[in-house]
């Protein structure tokens, strides 16, 4: 870096006093440094505004290092010379720890985001790039698996029709960070709440935030699908729906792998220190998902849609017809009699629903239709298909508002 550059630097103060505070640094009054008044004349002109006499910076030490190993931080950025001494702290850092800035700058910024970093086959690389096509397909279906993935962190069902508000908005706040060299890698940094108690000092770690969660749910159905191949078993990913992916999950992950780099990616995830690690995380693990693990991932998708089936009360209004006799016929016992129904489902969203009734309760139907009023029918719900089906239909009834009975 040129000490002469005014850029703003790729890390903000709050990140580099966070990354500081992880890493054993200290505020050198806390350690029985010198206070300020009693620092030489010269060390305390650059630490306080010469002006107002108002302090300007903080002197930061490593307790376990021998003296002299010190960092100087401006107090805000409206500090003279606020970009330089930022850069200069990286640099001293960098060497600190042997590593270059990039490397750095990358932990430093996990602080405050999960990392998902995914990179796809040297073979659809050329000249350190990819196709365009490619990177928007990735950028298009991460964020979608990203806001499946939420949503079944908020209600783990085996499938669902629609994104939920929450889950979208929290998609939107993820950020698409560097790219990475290394067959080709993208990075997306998921924000994570940061915690204002005493990360180190836990004595019962508290409840992760969503953001977490979620990116833990995404990691562990990676690593479930991954177990799944291994063993040959889709009943691993079937049957896993409450910790990993749902039959949507499952589709996301298979159209992003496809779409994007169709003979395979690599996944691997980095959590914020900011708050503790699960277990089952603290290793850093890859995941290459392939055609193999996609092949699986469809499998279990249809077979979690196929298994759903549930006793509910289907209200709405009548949007479809089939009866190949004649509706007033109330004695004609042949011919489908069948109707579809526009369900607003709390748990599925918004659903139609194929339902076969007796040749009375369709002429109902049918006079429902007409005057567009509403009805109900209890039965079992399932899903074939792509078709969702209510069986062993009873108690329909007309109603001429919501919950309420039609009168004669």
């Amino acid at each position: 870096m040129n000490s002469s550059d005014r850029s703003t630097p790729d890390v903000s103060l709050s990140t580099l006093r966070s990354y500081l505070a992880k890493n054993g640094w200290q505020l050198a009054e806390k350690f029985g440094a010198p206070r300020l008044d009693d620092v030489p004349s010269d060390v305390r002109s650059l630490l306080v505004d010469r002006t107002g006499g108002d302090r300007q910076f903080d002197l930061y030490i490593l307790p376990d290092r021998d003296a002299g190993v010190e960092l100087i931080l401006p107090t805000d950025s409206r500090v003279a010379d606020y970009n330089n001494l930022l850069r200069r702290a990286i640099r001293t850092l960098s060497d600190l720890e042997g590593r270059d800035t990039t490397e750095l700058l990358m932990s430093m910024r996990s602080i405050r985001f999960d990392l998902i970093r995914s990179r796809i086959p040297d073979a659809m690389v050329i000249d350190d790039s990819i196709h365009l096509a490619s990177a928007a397909n990735y950028i298009t279906g991460v964020k979608s698996l990203l806001a499946t993935t939420a949503t079944t962190e908020l209600r783990p069902l085996p499938y669902f029709s629609r994104v939920r508000k929450d889950a979208a908005e929290y998609a939107d706040t993820c950020r698409f960070g560097h790219t990475f060299r290394g067959s080709f890698g993208f990075t997306i940094e998921s924000p994570v709440t940061s915690y204002s108690g005493e990360v180190d000092l836990f004595d019962n770690p508290p409840a992760p935030p969503f953001e977490r969660r979620v990116v833990e749910r995404l990691a562990r159905g990676i690593g479930v699908i991954q177990s799944a191949v291994k063993r040959d078993n889709v009943d691993l990913i079937v049957d896993g729906v409450s910790a990993g992916f749902g039959s949507n999950g499952c589709d996301q992950l298979a159209d992003l792998v496809q779409r994007t780099a169709h003979t395979g990616m690599i996944f691997s995830f980095t959590f914020s220190a900011d708050w503790p690690i699960a277990a089952e995380f603290k290793d850093s693990q890859e995941f290459w998902v392939g055609p193999e693990h996609v092949e699986i991932s469809r499998v279990a998708a249809e077979r979690m849609r196929d298994k759903l089936s549930f006793i509910a009360r289907v209200t709405g209004r009548v949007v479809g017809l089939q009866n190949e006799t004649d509706p007033s016929d109330v004695f004609n016992t042949t011919g489908d009699h069948e109707v579809l129904i526009d369900w607003a489902n709390e748990d599925y969203g918004d659903m139609r629903i194929r339902v076969k009734l007796t040749p009375a309760d369709y002429l109902a139907a049918v006079e429902a239709h007409a005057k567009g009023r509403r009805v109900a029918v209890l039965g079992t719900v399932q899903r074939r298909g792509r078709r969702w089906v209510l069986y062993e239909a009873r108690d329909f009834t007309v109603l001429h508002a919501p919950g309420l009975p039609l009168q004669p």
